[in-house]
């Protein structure tokens, strides 16, 4: 008997995990997005969150006794906004493909080669674009991604309110970053910025430069026992750092890693499992001046208390229904909508040059 929609969605629902369906390779930021950092969107058309950039009140000192208090209310309330980005794949599976086969064997087959390939290229996609600003092109294209926020400070293309430039700056120190993003201007003087560091190269201060980056985003987190948890490298970066540890004899955490069906190596560094990306590829990065280039090494250096993907949908996938019309197909839509914030962007930064 030929397989038909409903044995086809059945066998598709008892496969599909929370995340529709597991992925063919490891994906560290978006898996923490959809796991720690996912939070329900409170309605509306943005995502918003308000954020103090100095005391409203400024004090005076009492030496005579007869002292003017200050009564001037200054406005230091900012506030982030950020659109949401939807994104929708059809998943069609020929009915003459379905005529073809029979059991659940052979449903099994379908899925992995329809919807489970198209899921896959899809998440990978998205990892890639939130970490350079360009997808791997599977299932997705750049230009389809571009309303979603970007870690990628270089990237000015983005489409949509607070998602015109990424994140982090890649390219300027704090006191000269001014970048509008997430819908307010980059200045110190309001707390407004991320924290960033050239090193020389890895052999002369590569370790030390890291340090001292996750050190100073810890202090705007709180102090050393709020620091960054999370620090994703670009390979090379990740060698030198792997290099560096395992001679010094520093403590190895091994990480199973279900998706790879085995062990990851994870190294660590403060509070924070430090990973390397093959989806964060330096060579989408343009050159920096100095020791400021992202195109010899990047590892970004984040808190996830400080980092939400608001979701007005998360990634779900439709039942298997007839098409009517053009094709000869049974159709599955894949759909998400959410976006990237960052709500405390100083404890947030990056290290740059430490592929060499």
């Amino acid at each position: 008997m030929a397989i038909s929609t409903e044995i086809l969605n059945t066998t598709f629902s008892d496969l599909r995990g929370p995340l529709v369906n597991s992925f063919l390779r490891s994906n560290f930021l978006f898996e923490a997005l959809m796991s720690k950092a996912r939070m329900p969107m409170d309605g509306g058309s943005f995502i918003e969150r308000s954020f103090a950039g100095g005391a409203p009140a400024r004090g005076v000192g009492i030496f005579v006794g007869d002292e003017l208090l200050n009564m001037t209310r200054r406005q230091q309330i900012n506030r982030f906004r950020v659109e949401p980005h939807r994104i929708v794949a059809a998943i069609n599976i020929p009915k003459k493909e379905l005529l073809y086969n029979s059991g659940k064997l052979a449903v099994i087959r379908l899925i992995e080669e329809y919807p489970k390939t198209t899921l896959d290229g899809a998440m990978c996609d998205v990892n890639s674009y939130l970490l350079t600003g360009v997808s791997r092109g599977i299932t997705f294209q750049t230009s389809e991604l571009r309303g979603f926020l970007t870690l990628n400070g270089q990237n000015t293309a983005g489409i949509g309110t607070g998602v015109g430039t990424g994140l982090i700056d890649v390219v300027n120190l704090p006191a000269a970053q001014a970048n509008n993003v997430q819908n307010v201007a980059k200045s110190q003087a309001i707390s407004h910025f991320t924290q960033l560091a050239g090193a020389t190269n890895w052999a002369t201060n590569g370790m030390v430069t890291l340090r001292r980056i996750y050190r100073q985003c810890a202090h705007y987190a709180g102090g050393p026992e709020k620091g960054p948890d999370l620090i994703i490298m670009d390979d090379a970066t990740f060698s030198n750092f792997e290099d560096e540890k395992l001679t010094n004899n520093v403590r190895v955490n091994i990480v199973n890693d279900a998706t790879e069906k085995g062990n990851t190596l994870a190294l660590t560094i403060g509070l924070a499992k430090a990973y390397s990306s093959i989806d964060l590829d330096i060579t989408q990065f343009a050159a920096g001046a100095g020791v400021l280039a992202p195109n010899n090494g990047v590892a970004y250096v984040l808190n996830t208390d400080y980092l939400e993907y608001p979701v007005a949908e998360a990634p779900t996938i439709s039942d298997f229904k007839e098409r009517v019309g053009d094709q000869d197909v049974v159709t599955a839509i894949f759909s998400m909508q959410g976006n990237l914030i960052f709500t405390k962007t100083p404890a947030q930064g990056a290290v740059v040059n430490t592929a060499t």
